[in-house]
């Protein structure tokens, strides 16, 4: 009897030995797939900090070529008023390059086309928006196809919208698009057009000009504008 007990003994001491060493197995796994865990999040923070400084330098990369471009557009506006001025002391029709138009001694151009344009220019700046009006159409209408007619229409049709005129505003844009379809302010004129028309009850009609912007203009600030309107209108 006495060793049926100490078998009984012995045997359930094993059992209870090996269920200890097991857990203590277990305890050891866990502790591994523990640090393997927290080495791993470790490693995500390191990389999500290194993104966010690489956001934050393309950010400022962006801002920078932003200014840029925007200096250049300045810069393409004032050369072409200079243009301007150039084709107006030239005869229309002239037979040579060279060839200015006679005019008697001492007699010059009441108004040269820059100063016709930044006078313009200058009202929309100041929020004179009609008188802005009256300086682009003056403008259009003396130099149809004079090197700043692109951009003053666009500047017509932001003087209309600083009136809440935005039938008017959409026919300058649009007729914009119309006579120069190759416009370096395509992107920039379709976008505007857009959002003028959407008053008008033209909501699809202005969602494929803003669809078409993102398509082909890709990585541009007209992209991400027409992008940002057309969240609005979906």
């Amino acid at each position: 009897m006495k060793n049926v007990f100490k078998l009984i003994f012995i045997g359930g001491s094993g059992f209870l030995l090996s269920g200890c060493l097991a857990s203590e197995r277990d305890m050891g796994t866990l502790k591994l797939q523990l640090k393997e865990l927290n080495d791993s999040i470790t490693v995500m923070q390191a990389n999500q900090a290194e993104l966010a400084t690489k956001m934050e330098d393309l950010n400022r990369n962006l801002s920078v070529s932003s200014e840029n471009l925007a200096q250049m557009d300045a810069q393409m506006v004032r050369l072409s008023t200079k243009l301007d001025d150039l084709s107006a002391v030239v005869r229309p029709g002239a037979s040579s390059a060279g060839e200015v138009s006679q005019q008697p001694a001492g007699q010059n151009i009441s108004m040269l086309p820059s100063d016709l344009f930044a006078e313009a220019k200058n009202h929309l700046d100041k929020g004179s928006y009609s008188a802005a009006v009256t300086g682009f159409k003056l403008y259009i209408s003396k130099y149809p196809t004079g090197e700043s007619a692109e951009q003053a229409y666009v500047y017509l049709g932001d003087a209309y919208t600083g009136l809440s005129e935005t039938k008017p505003a959409a026919v300058a844009y649009a007729t914009l698009l119309q006579k120069f379809p190759k416009s370096k302010l395509t992107a920039q004129a379709r976008v505007k057009y857009a959002r003028s028309i959407v008053p008008l009850g033209k909501t699809d009609e202005a969602k494929r000009y803003l669809a078409s912007v993102v398509q082909e203009f890709p990585g541009t600030a007209e992209a991400s504008q027409a992008q940002a309107e057309l969240a609005k209108l979906n």
